[in-house]
């Protein structure tokens, strides 16, 4: 995943409270994320069908304080997936016809 990176950022009152990036490299994103989690010192969250479902058809996932085992003082972790300049997410092209 050449140039890729992930992007995380903490939420708090509907503004970004916190941002980092890291490069996705041989260890891939499960390793991009911990190092997004030990940057904002926060645990790492629940992972639930639903965050995985929601990373691979749209590059991008949340995660709210119920997802957390310890108290934060945020709203939202937001964590999304950068591609390099002119890669595209999918094959396809999405519509609003086919999506609905």
């Amino acid at each position: 995943m050449a140039n890729h990176r992930l992007w995380g950022r903490l939420i708090k009152n509907h503004r970004i409270a916190r941002s980092e990036t890291v490069e996705i490299e041989d260890g891939g994103i499960e390793d991009a994320f911990l190092e997004i989690c030990r940057r904002f010192d926060v645990q790492r969250p629940l992972q639930l069908p639903k965050h995985n479902r929601e990373f691979e058809k749209f590059g991008r996932t949340a995660y709210t304080k119920e997802h957390f085992t310890e108290s934060v003082d945020f709203d939202r972790l937001e964590i999304e997936l950068i591609l390099p300049e002119g890669e595209k997410r999918g094959s396809a092209q999405r519509s609003p016809i086919t999506d609905a």
